[in-house]
C-alpha cells in the first residue's frame, strides 16, 4: 500500500516558487540539492555559485523570508535553481517538506548557508556510495569555524524515567546516532515521504527534528553517520534551543507514549493522567492535545516495528 500522498507534507503552506529551468549541463550526480537559506549569510552568491557547478540533478533554494533578497538577480543569476519563498512563518522542517515535494531524485542533500560549499562537497562516487546503503538519513562530521569537530553522534537512554540524550564527537563511520545536527543530512526521499515528512504541528525545530527522526527508527529505518561526507561552518553554529514546551508534548505523544501490543502500537488512554501532570495546559486543551496524537498513533499504528522502552533499551543492537 503506498501512504506516501496521504501522509507526507499535510500542511499546505502558501508559497512562491519560481526558477528551475532545465539545465544544458549533464547532471553527474542522481542527487538533489536542498539549501535552506538564513537570508544574511555572506557566502551566498558563492554557495549557489558553487552547487550549480557540482552537478546536482536539482537545487532547491528555499528562504525563510521573501523579503531577504533581490530575487530578479538571482533568478537572473542563477536559472536553473528552483527558489521556494514561503509567504507565511514556517520551521525549518516545514521548509525542508517543501523542497521535498519539489524533488523527484532518489536521495537529497539536506544543507545550510552558513556553510562553506565548495564545487566538491559530494562527488559521484561518494554519492553512489551513500544511495547504496538505502539508509533514511545519512549524517556528515560537521565541524566548527575553529575546525573542532562538533559533536554529531546522539546516543539515546532513560535517566530518573526522562529521555536522556548524550552527545559524542568521536565516531566512527557507519555509527548510528539519533538524529541529525542541524538537519544537515543526505536522504533517501522515498524513505522520507513514507516517513510523513516533519511534523508540521511542531514549532520549535528541535523537537521537530528529533521527532521525525525518533519516528524513523520507532518504524524500522536508521540514522547513520559517514565519516566520508563532511560540512564546515563558516559562520557560528546557530543555538539550540531544546527547552520543554508544547512541541516537546507532542514529541513525547506520539513518540515515548505509545506502547506496542499484539504487534500494533497504542497509546492508551490510562496515559492522559501522566500527560496532564506534566504538562502546564489546562484540562480540556490536555484532552484535545492527547486525542489528536492518539488518532496519529491508530492510523500509524502497524508501522510501528518498535515502542520507546524497546528502542532506548536495545540502542546499538537494532
Amino acid at each position: 500500500m503506498n501512504t506516501t500522498s496521504s501522509i507526507f507534507n499535510e500542511r499546505q503552506i502558501n508559497c512562491t516558487i519560481l526558477g528551475g529551468r532545465r539545465s544544458e549541463k549533464k547532471s553527474n550526480l542522481n542527487v538533489a540539492a536542498i539549501l535552506l537559506n538564513s537570508g544574511n549569510s555572506y557566502l551566498r552568491l558563492q554557495n549557489l555559485e558553487n552547487l550549480t557547478k557540482c552537478g546536482f540533478e536539482k537545487i532547491v533554494s528555499v528562504e525563510n523570508d521573501s523579503k531577504n533578497f533581490n530575487l530578479d538577480d538571482l533568478l537572473q543569476n542563477f536559472p536553473e535553481v528552483k527558489f521556494v519563498i514561503p509567504l507565511e512563518k514556517a520551521a525549518d522542517g516545514d521548509l525542508i517538506n517543501l523542497a521535498m515535494a519539489e524533488i523527484d531524485s532518489p536521495c537529497a542533500l539536506v544543507l545550510r548557508d552558513s556553510i562553506r560549499i565548495t564545487q566538491n562537497i559530494l562527488t559521484a562516487q561518494l554519492s553512489e556510495n551513500l544511495a547504496a546503503q538505502n539508509v533514511f538519513c545519512i549524517v556528515p562530521r560537521i565541524f566548527a569555524q575553529d575546525k573542532t569537530a562538533v559533536p554529531i553522534k546522539f546516543i539515546p537512554g532513560v535517566k530518573k524515567s526522562v529521555l536522556n540524550i548524550e552527545s559524542d564527537s568521536q565516531i566512527s563511520d557507519g555509527e548510528a546516532t539519533l538524529y541529525p545536527f542541524d538537519f544537515f543530512g543526505f536522504y533517501n526521499t522515498k524513505k522520507f515521504k513514507r516517513l510523513g515528512g516533519f511534523d508540521y504541528a511542531i514549532k520549535n525545530p528541535y523537537w521537530q527534528n528529533l521527532d521525525f527522526a525518533f519516528r524513523a527508527w520507532l518504524w524500522g529505518e536508521r540514522v547513520k553517520i559517514s565519516t566520508a561526507l563532511s560540512f564546515s561552518y563558516a559562520e557560528e553554529i546557530p543555538l539550540v534551543d531544546s527547552t520543554p514546551d508544547i512541541s516537546q508534548l507532542r514529541f513525547f505523544l506520539k513518540n515515548m507514549a505509545p506502547v506496542m501490543k499484539d504487534g500494533r502500537a497504542d497509546l492508551p488512554l490510562s496515559k492522559f493522567f501522566s500527560f496532564k501532570a506534566r504538562s502546564s495546559c489546562g484540562i480540556f486543551e490536555a484532552f484535545r492535545q492527547f486525542s489528536s496524537a492518539r488518532n496519529w498513533v491508530r492510523e500509524n499504528e502497524r508501522r510501528f516495528l518498535f515502542d520507546a522502552f524497546k528502542l532506548l533499551n536495545d540502542w546499538g543492537k537494532i
